[in-house]
């Protein structure tokens, strides 16, 4: 057949050609969506005969060993061998060099998290071996904030941060052994510490401020003391928030001390930190409320906080006196608030209020001040009450003969009037008058006026005595002890 015979092929054989294709898919015939019911298509009968292969089961990446839940190792062979590699630039002090290849293996986009474990842990530590703790800082936080619960090298890196940050306060210890040695008058002036550094074993500015920062991070990190020294002393979580609390203190934040010393013998109560902190605290405890015309409930819990020393630490014997100074300032800053109560209630005219108070710090603080003035305060409102004088405005303050404003007395009550009898009714009550006989009426004598009676005199009042106020002494300040300028200090 000819190229124009097939092009001239009748339109009826087309159609026929194509009926089956249309049957099926009007029919839906399942068998048409695919060619495997055409004859020249081989069917793969071991296919067939088996199921379809189901994708791969997603595996965890922690598995459950002899000690608690483990990174289970991925392999990977190029980054394995590049990690070793690096590893034995580490052993030959080539730490530029492994730190390059330590960064390449830890920013692999599609690493194991085994490999960048171990890899950002010993790419920190190649840095610190450099003596570059400012970059080493920022990976050793990164390292404990991206495997912090299970990582291989968690403990590791918390000790480091707390070397870092305890080389970082060298400036501020030698700071304060010269303030201390100028209390004591051996010097004269001290030298400030230098804020800007420009070694890379330094932050470039506030030195103290990221010592702080990692100190109170790796307190968080070890907030259960779980993290030891060699030595068998205090954790490194309890040594940091001690560091946290005696830097406050000595830059006179002594909130934020009291704060952080609380945080010691509160978690760690069994530490040898936590008798220090309680003596510290204590002090902070008195001096940041302001005094005796503010809030005064830090003190009481100093009170409180004395008791609890006192019932569980054995060291408190060698405290007695110190101790004691410590009650009595506690005592007289009571005393000064009460009474100053009292003088609040006696200025603006409450004197039963007064009273009542001038009464507490009597018999509550004997023997003081307080209760000497509390007793004269009793004497002038009692004299007053005997003679049955209100208390007014006028007697809050005393009225001196300088004053423009002179007492004038007040006007004297009048009495009230007497309402008039009330109408009676004439006729029954009296008989009518009998019928008189008409007379002329006859001169009568002018008469005589008596002298009207004198008004009776009223009595003169006098302004009553005013109330003596005597200027409110304050109590002296309590004596204070040098502050603690580390975990070895008295």
């Amino acid at each position: 057949m000819t190229k124009d015979e097939r092009r001239t092929r009748p339109m009826p054989g087309r159609l026929l050609w194509a009926c089956p294709w249309l049957v099926c898919l009007l029919t839906g015939c399942a068998t048409a969506s695919g060619w495997d019911w055409l004859p020249w298509k081989k069917k793969d009968t071991v296919a067939d005969a088996t199921p379809a292969a189901t994708p791969a089961a997603r595996r965890d990446s922690f598995v459950m060993r002899g000690l608690g839940l483990e990174r289970e190792a991925v392999a990977d062979g190029v980054l394995e061998q590049e990690l070793a590699a690096a590893k034995r630039l580490l052993q030959a002090k080539d730490y530029r060099n492994a730190e390059t290849a330590f960064h390449r293996v830890a920013a692999a986009k599609k690493a194991p998290l085994n490999l960048i474990d171990e890899a950002l842990y010993y790419e920190a530590e190649c840095q610190r071996l450099q003596n570059n703790y400012r970059a080493a800082e920022g990976t050793f936080r990164k390292y404990v904030k991206e495997f912090r619960v299970n990582g291989q090298y968690v403990e590791q890196a918390n000790r480091r941060l707390f070397d870092i940050a305890n080389y970082w306060l060298d400036n501020t210890r030698r700071e304060m052994q010269a303030y201390e040695e100028q209390r004591e008058g051996k010097r004269w002036f001290t030298m400030p510490s230098s804020f800007i550094h420009f070694s890379k074993d330094k932050p470039l500015f506030d030195m103290e401020g990221h010592a702080l920062q990692l100190l109170e991070e790796v307190g968080l990190n070890d907030i259960r003391g779980s993290i030891r020294t060699v030595d068998g002393g205090p954790s490194i979580g309890e040594q940091a928030l001690f560091y946290l609390a005696t830097v406050k203190f000595y830059r006179e934040d002594y909130r934020d001390a009291d704060y952080y010393y609380s945080q010691v013998y509160e978690n760690h109560p069994n530490s040898p930190l936590a008798p220090k902190a309680i003596k510290q605290a204590i002090i902070c405890k008195q001096v940041m409320n302001g005094g005796a015309a503010y809030d005064t409930r830090p003190v009481e819990e100093s009170r409180k906080l004395i008791d609890r020393y006192q019932s569980a630490y054995p060291e408190w014997t060698k405290d007695r006196d110190w101790l004691a100074r410590q009650l009595g300032s506690i005592h007289l800053q009571q005393a000064d608030r009460d009474y100053k109560i009292a003088e609040f209630y006696r200025r603006t005219g409450h004197p039963g209020s007064a009273y009542f108070y001038y009464e507490l710090v009597r018999r509550r603080y004997p023997n003081t001040d307080a209760a000497k003035k509390s007793e004269e305060r009793m004497h002038d409102l009692r004299g007053l009450a005997e003679k049955g004088q209100n208390f007014t405005a006028a007697q809050r303050e005393p009225v001196t003969e300088q004053t423009p404003n002179a007492f004038t007395p007040p006007a004297p009550p009048q009495p009230p009037e007497r309402p008039p009898p009330p109408l009676q009714n004439p006729r029954r009550l009296a008989p009518p008058p009998a019928p008189q006989q008409f007379n002329p009426p006859t001169e009568l004598p002018p008469p005589t006026l008596a002298p009207a009676a004198p008004a009776p005199s009223q009595p003169t009042l006098e302004p009553p005595a005013p109330l003596p106020i005597a200027p409110s002494s304050v109590p002296p300040t309590p004596r204070l002890l040098p502050p603690s300028f580390g975990p070895g200090s008295n």
